[in-house]
């Protein structure tokens, strides 16, 4: 099997953020589809099970998604998409602000965001797909959105070994 054709596939680059008691996670990820459009629409998100993000996810049965843009930096990238929340304050020098539900959400280099409740579970073997119901969601500014295509070819930036898209 050509497992580049899977990078013909179109992908945003989104950090999301969840917090459960006083612990907070976020990471990048590169895997969330709007599935419905009724009045909550419904979303999907993949979540490597290795990621603290993940485990975090399951306890609070929150989210927040940003919507990065195409002016986030690998610094941003960097912080959210390749070190531990058990490790580091991702939220250090980062801009923010505290969503509805409590969780904070990015919004440095972000153009929009969504706040969103775990409605349902999917195991997929290495990760978990989130079954998502939007509670709320902004337009920031009118800033190109991040590609994952984007990323690669303008940017350089690398795929972490824990994205949904990784391949040796």
């Amino acid at each position: 099997m050509d497992k580049s054709a899977f990078f013909k596939l179109s992908y945003g680059l989104y950090i999301i953020t969840t917090k459960y008691e006083e612990h907070f996670a976020g990471c990048v990820v590169n895997t969330v589809v709007q599935t419905t459009a009724e009045e909550r629409p419904k979303l999907l998100v993949a979540v490597n099970k290795e990621n603290d993000t993940n485990t975090t996810m399951k306890k609070s049965k929150k989210v927040n998604i940003s919507v990065l843009s195409q002016d986030a930096d690998m610094l941003l990238i960097g912080k959210f998409g390749f070190r531990s929340s058990k490790d580091f304050n991702k939220l250090d020098g980062t801009e923010y602000l505290t969503g509805n539900n409590g969780i904070p959400i990015v919004t440095q280099a972000v153009s929009s965001y969504i706040e969103a409740d775990v409605i349902d579970e999917i195991d997929c073997g290495t990760h978990t797909i989130f079954v998502l119901e939007a509670t709320d969601a902004k337009i920031l500014n009118d800033k190109p959105v991040l590609t994952y295509d984007y990323y690669h070819n303008v940017i350089k930036g690398k795929t972490p070994p824990k994205a949904s898209s990784f391949s040796n």
